[in-house]
């Protein structure tokens, strides 16, 4: 284990929500559970300094999920990945695994016991059985996990983990039975219009499963808006093994490899995510038509042209290549926004891919909701509909016709990156929490469409409605935000998405505003198996302070870290290495630097990199670069100063964007402008802390602290 990463264990062992030894309340946990049944006579498990997991031998390579992936963990796999959260987020405690007859160790102290049962029969909301319940059985000694399938096992610690996080390694004693209200608990991330490396991504479904997200859709392909531009940004991002497919990805270093999808897919499901990937077309599909321009409707270059004959068979040799990467039953082929005047042909497209896809992998497809007026075809009742507005379908009506419906209706689900005339940039909590419908007293969950008309909207008993999937959207491309950016829009809104989808609204225990509010921040600094966050474990406020205004330009060596927290650096050629990599919000930092006037790198770290660049006035200007795009600091020029002066840059930094100041002057703050026009958002980028210095640049000093410090604190910094 590094430095960074013993540290974080370190801060993860303060107690959050300290309850009595002695309690008859669970903490809030995202999400609730259903049932819960405590003992007044016990007192809570106290997590010992030893625990033994015993895995069931009967069970323990029991793959049983009746989900949608085709790469079910086994419960010895899931059991192996509690172990590590475990050890993670409490690492004074050392944790053994173990295969063996569990149901002779149940009451053994200091054991958790993993078991599956076909006894539980844990169901749906609509009574259909489900794989993803589990009973949590806690004495104050040792704890039982009976799973009705891997999965539900793999819930139960999600539970159990929260509990113990949010009551400094206690546990409320007695029984709780659990299970998922939908199947589909989901969120979608717009791949096609950013890039977004693969091991975000993966990060980003380790953060979800926290909340038992059951599906992460990731949506492959799509375009800008090309207003007239033929050649706006269109990217498809698997990259094809086949010569004959090299058109389609023309930006190869946009791509994830075969072996990269595969071990983002598996890395997903071993945390109970299934990973539904969507192609794109007939709509959306400029990056087919660039590459094909004959394909393109002449009125419309981002449409296929379904008439021409290369048009489908074009389409089916794209997923005949990538259908044998997909680990999951369904599939989505995107198909939303066509020409509606074309409605036959869209209609008889999406039969006939649902079929050739079916007759290819036995998978099914889903595809969003697009209004569709003909009176002699519609779409086969095999599909799945992906509702997300009404302009384009009626859901309530699809499930009463027989269709199997998702609810990603936009006005409670929908974000758009940066900047929207009708989306927000994060999800709205006042209307997910009080802008629902009367029957469900306010709260939102997958049952409700229309919120301004509960008549419109399914019971949470019909069969036919599968869940909910959140959308975050990349209208206006890959300049607009950063890949962090993503996180921060939609790691308040998906644990409620979550929790609606694992209990209705309705239910008697389900999660209320109030418990989520007092849980969230505790629960979200302390998801295990990633680090979006970008947190550096600090004694104080100064996370790092290194001085090197004593030694000389060729000086070479250990570099110490004044700030009492062991990050000690070295320095060599001119550049200051750290053990660290980047800070994420909110941070302040300081570099007092000699530069000889010429662009340079200051600061560089795993997410990004900060540095001089040339302004408009053949000056020079500070400029972040973010997966190789540079958003320089506009109106602003470093003041003229003899050869080699010394400047005081400091940066400071929040989720809702980053500001610079140059000698104590405010130099400005870092915008985009959208699309181009002269509206224009902030940047919000985390500070890089891994190297320091570089070519035409001697560092004085640097020192890096949590929060938003104040002018007097930077300029009193020695």
């Amino acid at each position: 284990m590094n430095l960074i990463a013993s540290w974080q264990c370190k801060l993860l062992l303060v107690p959050l929500l300290v309850l009595p030894v002695l309690s008859l309340k669970l903490p809030p946990l995202v999400p609730a559970v259903h049932d819960s049944f405590l003992d007044a006579r016990s007192a809570s498990f106290r997590l010992p300094k030893r625990v033994h997991i015993i895995v069931d031998e009967r069970d323990a390579h029991s793959t049983k999920d009746d989900g949608l992936t085709l790469i079910p963990p086994t419960l010895f796999n899931f059991s192996q990945t509690f172990k590590s959260d475990l050890e993670t987020l409490f690492p004074q405690t050392t944790v053994s695994l173990s295969v063996g007859d569990a149901r002779k160790s149940l009451n053994v102290p200091a054991v958790i016991a993993f078991l599956l049962s076909d006894d539980l029969h844990s169901t749906h909301a609509d009574g259909s059985p489900t794989t993803e319940g589990y009973e949590l059985e806690v004495s104050p000694t040792n704890i039982r996990i009976t799973g009705a399938g891997s999965k539900g096992a793999f819930w139960a610690t999600r539970t159990l983990l929260q509990g113990l996080v949010l009551s400094g390694g206690q546990f409320p004693t007695g029984k709780i039975v659990d299970q998922p209200d939908w199947r589909t608990r989901g969120f979608m991330l717009d791949v096609g219009r950013q890039w977004y490396p693969i091991n975000f991504l993966q990060d980003l479904c380790t953060y979800a499963s926290w909340f038992k997200i059951s599906e992460f859709h990731v949506h492959l392909s799509d375009n800008v808006s090309p207003r007239g531009n033929f050649n706006a940004y269109a990217r498809f991002r698997l990259r094809p093994e086949d010569p004959a497919l090299a058109g389609l990805t023309p930006h190869l270093n946009e791509t994830y490899s075969r072996r990269e999808f595969d071990a983002f897919q598996a890395g997903c499901a071993a945390r109970g995510v299934t990973v539904v990937p969507e192609l794109e077309s007939p709509g959306h599909a400029l990056v087919i038509t660039q590459w094909k321009p004959e394909l393109a409707l002449s009125t419309d270059p981002t449409l296929i042209n379904l008439t021409v004959p290369d048009a489908i068979p074009t389409i089916k040799s794209i997923w005949k290549e990538f259908l044998p990467w997909f680990h999951a039953k369904q599939v989505s082929i995107g198909a939303d926004e066509y020409n509606a005047s074309l409605a036959d042909d869209y209609n008889n497209f999406v039969n006939e891919m649902s079929e050739f896809i079916g007759q290819e992998s036995g998978k099914t497809i889903r595809l969003w909701g697009t209004r569709e007026p003909s009176n002699r075809t519609s779409v086969s009742k095999n599909i799945t509909i992906q509702h997300w507005d009404f302009g384009d379908d009626d859901p309530f009506e699809l499930i009463r016709s027989g269709y199997d419906v998702i609810n990603s209706e936009d006005s409670f689900q929908y974000i758009v990156m940066k900047q929207s005339g009708s989306f927000p940039q994060s999800l709205n909590q006042t209307r997910l929490w009080h802008g629902a419908n009367t029957q469900t007293g306010g709260i939102w969950d997958p049952h409700v469409f229309d919120r301004g008309n509960a008549s419109n909207n399914p019971s949470i008993t019909n069969p036919r409605l599968k869940g909910a999937i959140m959308a975050a959207w990349n209208d206006h491309g890959p300049t607009a935000s950063t890949f962090l950016e993503a996180f921060y829009a939609v790691k308040e809104g998906l644990p409620v998405v979550a929790s609606a989808g694992w209990q209705a609204a309705s239910r008697p225990n389900h999660l209320t505003h109030a418990q989520f509010l007092a849980a969230f921040t505790h629960l979200e600094a302390s998801a295990p198996g990633q680090n979006l966050d970008r947190r550096i474990p600090s004694k104080g406020q100064v996370v790092v302070d290194y001085d090197l205004s004593h030694l000389g330009a060729a000086a070479s060596g250990r570099v110490q870290d004044r700030s009492g927290n062991g990050y000690h650096a070295r320095l060599g050629n001119g550049v200051l290495h750290t053990p660290l990599g980047s800070k994420g919000h909110n941070y302040t930092l300081l570099l007092r630097t000699t530069i000889s006037g010429a662009p340079a790198t200051l600061l560089s770290g795993p997410d990004d990199s900060v540095g001089l660049q040339g302004s408009a006035d053949g000056g020079l200007t500070l400029a972040f670069t973010s997966s190789n795009i540079t958003y320089l600091l506009s109106n602003f020029t470093l003041p003229s100063r003899p050869s080699r002066a010394t400047h005081d840059i400091v940066l400071t930094g929040t989720e809702l964007g980053t500001s610079a100041f140059v000698d104590g002057v405010h130099a400005g703050d870092f915008r985009v402008s959208i699309d181009q026009t002269d509206v224009f958002a902030p940047m919000a980028f985390v500070a890089p802390a891994q190297t320091i210095g570089g070519e035409g640049v001697r560092l004085e000093k640097f020192v890096l602290w949590n929060g938003i410090q104040s002018s007097s604190t930077t300029r009193g910094a020695k």
